[in-house]
């Protein structure tokens, strides 16, 4: 329902004996994340959230209540797997959720050194397999670079993939084993506790080429605060065998989508060089429906690409009067 968190799905599923395909955080809304698309630990096997979204029940502009799924407004459905929530309420969905017998994650800290070695496993591994990484502060106070893998497949087999990834570099912590999806959840919350000053900017790559490389390691070492991070979400396997037309969420090519976090604490009289240091990330192309902002509109057309006018189309069907706004959304 409405207010549903990842973290409440995931734990409803795991009761049963099932998975969700999540995004990354327990804190974040499952119904915003699934509208926007959703890159999670699950995605290269299941797909995004957005690909797991098998009905919605919307309440229209007009006051109408509707349930768009496969047989019913086909097209609302088609526009809510990746077009945000831009066209209506949606007070409930409906999910497809999945059998992982075993889950094994990990968190491995390096040196910087170690980014370009990262790009097979996040674009190219298997489909059991999915990679965040990224650059945080280690509890030394030093940046460091952090892999996170995640295997949903045979737990022998991943027991070999997992090592073999500690050994891209010297690494300066390794740690993995079983898991689930709500105890992975519930870590990466614990990293970003309510109560700070959060801005967001995100970008889309094809890979880790040399300017990208760049980009990413000087606003890695150009951090204003501590608790600040970058954060790259693979889109491979599953999610990029979707054709780029079946859902309103274009890009299916093998990316990642590179997240600047800016976090500080209430009261911090930094503010504006900790949110000058998300904006320098412009130089990097691409965005994502669920990051985008109100002076977005040239990055959304792009976003979408030849699914803008599909979206446009939807939005006239079903708001024709622009009740419904969201910064960012057509």
């Amino acid at each position: 329902a409405g207010g549903a968190t990842s973290a409440d799905v995931a734990a409803a599923a795991q009761r049963a004996g099932l998975v969700a395909a999540t995004g990354t955080a327990g804190s974040v809304g499952m119904a915003g994340l699934t509208l926007g698309g959703g890159y999670g630990p699950l995605s290269g096997r299941f797909g995004l959230a957005a690909d797991n979204l098998l009905s919605a029940d919307v309440v229209l502009a007009d006051g109408t209540s509707v349930t768009a799924d496969e047989e019913h407004d086909p097209e609302l459905l088609w526009a809510l797997r990746g077009g945000g929530g831009n066209f209506g309420v949606v007070t409930s969905m409906r999910i497809r959720l999945h059998a992982v017998p075993t889950i094994l994650a990990g968190m491995f800290m390096f040196g910087f050194d170690v980014l370009p070695e990262l790009e097979e496993s996040l674009l190219r591994g298997p489909d059991e397999l999915t990679v965040q990484a990224g650059f945080i502060t280690a509890p030394t106070g030093d940046p460091t670079l952090f892999v996170a893998p995640t295997w949903c497949g045979d737990p022998e087999v991943g027991t070999k993939v997992l090592q073999r990834l500690t050994e891209l570099g010297e690494p300066l912590t390794a740690q993995f084993g079983p898991t689930t999806m709500t105890d992975q959840l519930a870590q990466i919350d614990a990293m970003f506790p309510a109560g700070r000053h959060v801005e967001i900017g995100a970008r889309t790559v094809t890979g880790l080429d040399r300017t990208v490389q760049e980009i990413l390691l000087g606003a890695a070492a150009a951090k204003t605060s501590p608790l600040s991070a970058i954060s790259l979400h693979s889109l491979h396997g599953a999610a990029a065998r979707v054709p780029a037309d079946a859902t309103a969420f274009r890009n299916r090519n093998p990316h990642l989508m590179v997240e600047t976090i800016a976090v500080w604490e209430p009261g911090d009289p930094a503010v504006d060089r900790h949110r000058a240091w998300v904006r320098k990330t412009d130089r990097l192309p691409g965005g994502y429906p669920n990051l985008l902002g109100p002076g977005d509109a040239e990055r959304t057309a792009a976003t979408f690409g030849p699914n803008a006018e599909r979206l446009l189309s939807a939005k006239k069907r079903y708001d024709p009067d622009l009740v419904f706004h969201a910064p960012g959304r057509l």
